[in-house]
């Protein structure tokens, strides 16, 4: 007879994931159990369309109870645990799918890994993975135990552990998603009172360093840490955890040595714990000893991803570690390592491309002539419009802009956008081309990139003597509903023709710590000083003069650097050290050239 699974969930105000959540498993379930625990929004409702038997649950503040709840109304054969803000990809579904038709060990609690992502966005490169237990026998006595961060357990504790490759994609810790729930808070409260009732709990603590390092409590994570860790035992579930996270928390303080000693102590337990090596290859980093840097990334190589128990960040074994290389290669001059190993960081994560950014910046380094850089970056791209229009980017990013401009020429097949036409001005204004600059078609106000486009006309204007045409643009647009940023950039525009005509300014800024206008500021200079205009740019720098901002001969000083005037940079940025006091490490180390 085949086997059959009930999904169980428990659910809040899921609105916005259940549905993706349900869609994502919705063919390979036989049942949905939801135990809604209070929701105002249609999460109820949603459940309902994809059949789903909802059952209310008073929440108790204690998630067991609820997990618990929603086991008892399962009728199905097995149970598989899911969280309305997570989702099963399509080849992780067949994956289940394979697993489930095979000989299942009915003793067993199968674990799942759990991918996480954090920050403000779904990125590959920014999450973290845990294997989770997620499938399990129907009436066996596995029941969850814990008021938050719940373990299932066994009333007869002699279940077998299987990990299988299937990955669950967690969504409950980017920024939106902690925002909108007050996740740390509600998690917070509940941890303390299960701390004052247990406070030797080692389990408890580590949770509770946890939400502190999340909420940015660093010092006080590290105090729960410290008691987690206390008479530490290796074979503890979240063992290898704890020690990562001393680790990475001693490290965000700048305590290299105590988190190098952890990574040390972790390594004696955990020999093919592959963070760990990484991590000590980032402290070494920090520290500038490059040596012991290649050989704890080699190490990471060497043993490669870590087995699911022992894996907390994906790439370490793989991409990151060659990316790492490829940096430090780099910073070392030795290119031809450097590229060797960012090839090979593309090679490991399909989807990396971050290398290629790279890439092209160690060639330039080189001063390979254009046509041969052009020729090496192309190995790496295919002839398709998104990959033309990729390579515009790349080669507009290292100042290749002839190079960019032909490969937006490349990108057949489509209707250039009008955000791509800006990038056309963009490209031809800093290659001195000011009258196809100034010919280009007129953009409605509404288009994206509308004011920075009038820029670059008057920029044209301004550069080959003729303000009054540029007066006539900003008369011409001096009644068009513009805000935000555009509005800046008008208004920088405005101050700018004013200073070429000599007539009266105004400023522009009061705020100190206002950065859009003076990143407007910097990109007039840059295609002045790119265009090698410099009595042009003696008239143009006046602009710092109208906003308060004290960084302006901080960046103007990285501008001639990055622009190849090295002593005209150094100036720059002692004034800005003895009139402001201001300065950063990218400064300092200009001033050591």
């Amino acid at each position: 007879m085949k086997n059959e699974i009930s999904l169980c969930m428990i659910v809040k105000n899921e609105e916005e994931y259940l549905p993706r959540c349900l869609n994502s498993v919705k063919d390979i379930v036989d049942e949905i159990i939801v135990v809604d625990t209070g929701s105002t929004d249609r999460t109820i409702e949603i459940a309902k369309e994809f059949n789903a038997k909802v059952y209310s649950f008073q929440w108790s503040n204690n998630f067991s109870e609820a997990r618990n709840e929603s086991l008892k109304h399962a009728t199905k054969d097995w149970i598989l645990i899911l969280d309305a803000d997570e989702e099963i990809y399509k080849e992780d579904q067949e994956l289940f799918i394979t697993l489930f038709n095979s000989e299942l060990d009915e003793n067993a609690i199968y674990n799942f890994e759990g991918v996480s992502y954090s920050g403000n966005y779904i990125d590959e490169n920014n999450k973290t993975v845990n294997l989770n237990p997620r499938l399990f026998k129907n009436n066996m006595g596995i029941h969850y135990e814990s008021a938050i961060h719940n373990q299932l357990v066994s009333s007869e504790n002699n279940y077998n552990v299987i990990c299988e490759d299937v990955k669950i994609h967690h969504y409950g810790y980017l920024n939106e998603r902690i925002i909108s729930t007050d996740k740390r808070n509600r998690n917070l409260t509940i941890l303390k009172e299960q701390f004052k009732e247990n406070p030797n709990d080692k389990f408890i603590c580590f949770n509770l360093g946890n939400e502190y390092a999340a909420l940015g409590d660093l010092k006080k994570a590290l105090e729960f840490y410290y008691k987690a860790y206390d008479k530490f035992e290796p074979n503890t579930g979240y063992g290898f955890a704890l020690v990562i996270r001393m680790v990475y928390t001693h490290y965000t303080l700048g305590e290299y040595y105590e988190a190098l000693n952890l990574s040390d102590e972790g390594i004696k337990y955990y020999p093919y714990c592959t963070d760990l090596h990484f991590f000590k290859a980032e402290i070494f980093k920090a520290l500038r000893k490059p040596t012991l840097q290649i050989k704890a990334l080699q190490k990471c190589i060497e043993i490669g991803e870590a087995p699911a128990n022992l894996k907390f960040f994906s790439g370490t074994g793989g991409f990151k570690a060659y990316y790492e290389l490829g940096n430090v290669c780099s910073e070392l001059r030795d290119y031809e390592g450097a590229y060797n190993y960012y090839v090979e960081a593309m090679k490991a994560e399909a989807g990396f491309i971050t290398p290629i950014y790279d890439i092209i910046h160690i060639l330039k380094l080189q001063s390979l002539k254009v046509n041969e850089v052009q020729e090496i970056i192309k190995r790496f791209f295919s002839d398709s419009s998104e990959d033309c229009s990729m390579m515009t980017q790349l080669f507009f990013k290292e100042g290749y802009y002839e190079a960019a401009l032909e490969c937006l020429g490349r990108c057949r097949g489509i209707t250039l956008t009008d955000e791509m036409k800006a990038f056309k001005l963009k490209c031809l204004i800093r290659i001195g081309n000011y009258e196809e600059c100034i010919a280009a078609d007129n953009f409605n106000e509404e288009t994206k990139g509308y004011s920075e486009c009038l820029m670059y006309k008057i920029i044209s204007y301004i550069l080959i003597g003729k303000c009054d045409k540029a007066k006539v643009i900003l008369d011409t647009n001096r009644d068009t509903p513009i805000y935000g940023y555009d509005k800046k950039v008008i208004e920088v525009c405005r101050q700018l023709v004013n200073l070429f005509t000599k007539e009266p300014t105004s400023t522009i800024s009061k705020d100190e710590n206002e950065t859009e206008y003076m990143n407007i500021i910097l990109e007039v200079w840059e295609i002045i000083l790119i265009n090698r205009k410099y009595d042009e740019l003696a008239v143009a720098v006046n602009l710092a003069n109208l906003v308060d901002n004290r960084f302006a001969l901080l960046e103007l000083g990285k501008l001639y650097y990055r622009n190849g005037y090295i002593e005209i940079a150094k100036r720059e940025i002692l004034r800005s050290i003895k009139e402001f006091e201001i300065y950063d490490n990218e400064g300092l180390d200009i001033l050591k050239i």
